[in-house]
């Protein structure tokens, strides 16, 4: 990888708003994949607004332009480099602050205002030019600023390490800090707060648990401190080797799940010490942790999600057997853990959790399974999941935006309705590696840390890999849905949502008509707070089909499209209640559009046919929180829907 001032697009950006500086220059982290010139470069300013002339340029090989402003509420800045009509490379910058990279990119005065773009091509895997040492076990985590930091894991020799490695992610820079850790540790989990400073919490050392925090400070040379640690009711909360994981929500509490409290020589955990208890915790605030319910099975080295409506999951791990545990638990808001699915015949070796409650599971034997409301199963590896090879570690998985999942070395989309669900699924040169952990970055972008080689069982040889997956995330969004496309739908049914001539068909699982609809489909790539979806439908007899806004995995609002329009809202808790929305009679079948405008006028949703408004509903929904909009179906058949049309409005 080049450094940023290798390659710089032609294009300024005239800033807006309070403190922004007049013009910010665009400048490219150049990736792999770039051998061939571009004929032209496609630059657009992105956030949940329609493209406009006045956020979209197109520019010649030499040309340089200019967009006038970078308006309020944008999120970042895409370019896409042409061949012909062809997208041969893309980027997205990290975020829209030019303050994060000032003074840091090499060939840049030290007060310019630049937003730097990592630039690679469409679904490249490519590794950065500055690596650390091989190691496994290596626990990282991404900082807003464009910082990552990996603690700990294991040297080649497989004896634990001390070091602290910094990776400045504007540059592709990586460095181990002068200062490392007091004791080699494993089991820890660390988190960004605020500054360019991150926490590590909990872990152990040989043969004890951790007594401290630490505080490490990039900035600069950099710093390693020792604090004091997470507490609860006054009392130090140690624990080694447990789940973690940040809740998307504003407040973005952290998910502490299970883990040991007894470890042995080379701080592994003892499993007759294995734990159920879970917390909220706030790292930088060692006296604010809340308790949480208890898991239903004691637990460490699990797997933890917590997906955008507040919903956790844990699943896989150890028990206090030793033996790898099967099961997957959910914890609603205000609820308690509960199990919900159990593999037959393998342990858990990862956990991924995509919008409208598909939840995805891997084992060590290569297969990826499926569980949702409406059913589970196990994926096919010739079609929907990748081959992949048997392994004995963890194998971490990544939902990344446009819902796919990262796992091993491939990209696959395991609920897509394409005609041909192959055709979702990619897999990523250079290496054939497995349990690294992965990283979901600010700008769209994916790091792999460590790993083993698959073929071998050797250490990776090149432990940092960034993934840049084509566009196709919260910002992006597909003006017409006519079909066939390719990944134009995700159900959290695989195979029951397909692609066909003119639009979309839902098979129902039967039951009640006017239930809540446990087959779902939404459109990829569509989080827009305001839109305006256009469709008509034909519901089988016996079935009732409906127009669904879902948010997370749990949240869902279900307009029924039957005789009579019928609302249903789901909370992220579970409970369900029918909304006052001036339900009007349907006939049957009807030409729609459905408006949703979301934001500080108001959070209202819109039904209208023919000119005539069929339902309108309040809706409370997080503010900052993403929605997509999709259909659903109940009763014995099934539903079609054309005419599909999905505009910002």
């Amino acid at each position: 990888m080049l450094d940023a001032g290798a390659l710089v697009l032609g294009l300024a950006l005239a800033g807006s708003g309070c403190g922004r500086p007049e013009s910010i220059e665009l400048a490219a982290i150049r990736g792999c994949g770039l051998d061939q010139e571009f004929s032209g470069l496609r630059v657009r300013v992105l956030g949940d607004f329609p493209a406009s002339g006045g956020s979209e340029i197109l520019l010649g090989p030499t040309q340089r332009g200019t967009i006038p402003e970078l308006p309020d509420g944008a999120t970042g800045v895409a370019a896409e480099g042409l061949f012909g009509t062809t997208t041969t490379a893309i980027g997205r910058s990290w975020g829209v602050d030019p303050e994060l990279a000032r003074g840091r990119l090499r060939g840049f005065d030290e007060d310019a205002a630049v937003l730097p773009v990592f630039f690679a091509a469409p679904d490249s895997l490519c590794e950065l030019e500055f690596q650390p040492e091989p190691g496994a076990e290596l626990i990282a985590a991404a900082h807003p600023a464009g910082d990552v930091l990996l603690v700990g894991g294991l040297s080649p020799g497989l004896a634990l390490r001390e070091q602290v490695v910094h990776v400045d992610l504007l540059t592709g820079r990586t460095r181990a800090l002068g200062a490392s850790l007091a004791q080699p540790r494993r089991g820890h989990s660390v988190y960004p707060i605020d500054g360019r400073r991150f926490v590590i919490v909990g872990g152990a050392w040989p043969g004890a648990l951790a007594q401290d925090r630490v505080l490490v400070d990039v900035d600069g040379a950099g710093s390693v401190t020792s604090v004091g640690p997470l507490e609860l009711e006054g009392d130090a909360l140690l624990v080694s080797d447990h789940a973690a994981a940040r809740s998307p929500s504003p407040a973005g509490q952290l998910l502490i799940a299970g883990g040991c409290d007894i470890v042995d020589p080379q701080a592994r955990c003892d499993p007759a010490s294995a734990l159920t208890a879970t917390y909220w915790i706030d790292p930088a605030q060692p006296g604010a942790t809340v308790p949480l319910p208890p898991l239903t099975q004691a637990r460490y080295g699990a797997h933890a999600v917590v997906s955008t409506d507040g919903v956790a999951w844990v699943a896989g791990g150890f028990g206090s057997d030793g033996t790898r545990l099967r099961s997957l638990e959910r914890l609603r808001p205000g609820g308690t853990w509960a199990p919900v699915h159990e593999l037959a015949d393998a342990g858990v070796h990862g956990l991924a959790v995509l919008d409208g409650g598909l939840v995805v599971l891997s084992d060590d034997a290569g297969l990826i399974h499926w569980w949702s409301e409406a059913g589970s199963g196990s994926l096919d590896p010739t079609s929907r999941a990748p081959p992949l090879a048997i392994v004995a570690t963890e194998r971490p998985m990544l939902a990344l935006p446009g819902e796919r999942v990262l796992v091993d070395t491939w990209l696959f989309t395991p609920g897509t309705a394409a005609v041909d669900p192959a055709s979702g699924r990619v897999e990523l040169p250079p290496l054939a590696r497995h349990g690294g952990q992965l990283l979901g970055l600010h700008d769209g972008t994916a790091l792999i840390v460590g790993g083993w080689m698959t073929d071998s069982q050797a250490l990776a040889d090149a432990p940092l890999l960034r993934l840049r997956p084509r566009l196709d995330g919260p910002d992006e969004w597909t003006p017409e849905l006519a079909g066939p496309q390719n990944d134009a739908f995700v159900g959290n049914t695989p195979g029951r949502a397909t692609v066909i001539v003119g639009g979309l068909r839902l098979d129902a699982l039967g039951g009640e008509p006017d239930a809540l609809p446990p087959v779902r489909a939404h459109v990829r790539g569509f989080r827009s707070r305001a839109m305006r979806l256009e469709f008509s439908y034909e519901a089988e007899p016996g079935s009732t089909a409906h127009v669904i806004v879902g948010q997370g995995s749990e949240s869902l609002v279900a307009i029924a499209l039957g005789s009579e329009i019928v609302v249903r809202r789901r909370g992220p808790d579970g409970s369900t209640e029918t909304l006052d929305c001036g339900p009007a009679p349907a006939d049957g079948a009807l030409a729609g559009e459905l408006v949703l405008e979301l934001g500080a006028g108001g959070n209202q949703l819109r039904l209208d046919a023919a000119g005539t408004t069929l339902a309108t509903c309040e809706l409370e929904w997080p503010s900052s929180a993403g929605l997509s909009v999709g259909f659903g179906v109940t009763g014995a058949e099934g539903a079609r829907f054309f005419g599909l049309r999905l505009a910002r409005r």
